[in-house]
């Protein structure tokens, strides 16, 4: 069971992505109509980005674990959400974002996926890694789980939101703050023992997110 929470995130990673054919097509290649800094990104070998967010991973882990503790544990319920939100959620998706509206703001999706893809797989790991004791279920696969719905998910919200204007980039980035917040809820509802409800909004987000792959070749 472990082995899901060490493995999961990159063996799905390799799977979502069909090792570089996930695009497939001539999407994958790119338009002529791209513009003429898509087409030097398009240069680039996705993988260097892989590399590049599990490398921008190693300090965001170190960062991560003092701005979980913010806010402290407590069994109050909207206390006990915004405690689970910003240690596994909010702050993890917020770096991300960081990362994807600075230095990676020209990149196009590709490029995005394949950074997410790298930053999520170190920090599962690395969150494996360092649990102590007994992982129940939520550690196990429904965080596991609920990354792989981000690792999709942000970098194609984000894409949209670069893409579109007006309300249509305003939608797409209410939808991104979106995922980490259904994340925290899937935690609170676990630790509230409603399993079943936990895993159901767990497998709503992965389902939007699988759902999201046919409409990501049509963005470059």
């Amino acid at each position: 069971m472990i082995l899901f929470a060490l493995l999961g995130i990159p063996a799905f990673a390799l799977a979502a992505f069909g090792l570089e054919r996930w695009f497939g097509g001539p999407a994958a290649q790119g338009t002529p109509t791209a513009v003429p800094a898509a087409a030097g990104e398009r240069g680039q070998a996705p993988y260097w980005h892989l590399l590049w967010g599990a490398l921008y991973a190693v300090p965001c882990f170190f960062l991560l674990r003092p701005l979980g503790r913010i806010v402290p544990e407590s069994y109050r319920p909207f206390l006990q959400y915004l405690h689970l939100l910003g240690r596994d959620h909010l702050f993890q998706a917020g770096l991300l974002a960081l990362a994807f509206f600075t230095f990676l703001r020209a990149a196009g999706l590709r490029r995005l996926a394949f950074f997410a893809a790298g930053y999520w797989s170190l920090l599962g790991l690395a969150s494996a890694l360092a649990a102590r004791g007994m992982q129940d279920a939520y550690e196990l696969f429904l965080l596991p789980g609920l990354r792989m719905s981000s690792l999709l998910l942000l970098p194609f919200l984000c894409a949209r939101a670069h893409e579109a204007s007006g309300l249509r980039a305003a939608g797409a980035l209410v939808l991104f703050a979106l995922v980490p917040l259904a994340g925290g809820a899937t935690a609170w509802l676990y630790a509230r023992s409603w399993p079943l409800w936990a895993g159901a909004c767990a497998l709503l987000l992965f389902a939007a997110a699988l759902a999201s792959l046919p409409y990501h070749r049509d963005i470059r």
